[in-house]
Formats: C-alpha cells, structure tokens, sequence
C-alpha cells in the first residue's frame, strides 16, 4: 500500500474511534441525566419525569436512549414522562 492509502485507512479508523467514543459518553450522559432529574420507582430501573420538567436536551437525552436502544419510554395521562433504562436492543428481545 502507498503512504497515502495508509494514511487515509488511518484517518478512517480514528473517524470510527472518535465515532464510538463520542456514542458512548452521550449515551452515558444521557443515563445520568435521567436518573439524577427521574424519580426512581418500584419497577425495575424505571424514572418517572413530571412531564413539565422534561425541557428540549432532556428529551434528545431519552431520544438517544430509546433510538440506541437503551431505554424506552412513554408519557403517562397524569403528566409523567416514563424511562425504562435497559438493553432493548432487538437481539437482546428475541
């Protein structure tokens, strides 16, 4: 391969590194966003958000979680956002 290729092959490979590692701390931003602003409830790792309290970086927070499947959530009829942290990913569900 000419020093060229390698180096477009390295440049590739730190785009994927960076990638990933950027994924990870938002996703782990996200947990901690939601445990520290949820209230904890009996079901299993489980938060529930007055839905009043759930502003715009919020949501995006329980968007990635839900798209990255992380996590899923529903709102409540008396004004709750629910998070279920957890693996749903779709292998994990089969």
């Amino acid at each position: 391969m000419s020093e060229t290729t390698d180096k477009i092959i390295m440049r590739a490979l730190a785009e994927k590194f960076a990638d990933e590692r950027a994924h990870r701390i938002a996703t782990i931003a996200a947990q901690e966003l939601i445990e520290s602003e949820g209230e904890r409830i009996d079901e299993a790792d489980t938060y529930r958000i007055p839905s009043c309290q759930v502003d715009e970086h919020t949501l995006d927070c329980i968007q990635h979680l839900c798209w990255v499947g992380e996590a899923v959530s529903h709102e409540t009829p008396d004004g709750y956002v629910m998070v279920q942290l957890g693996d749903f990913m779709l292998g994990s569900l089969a």
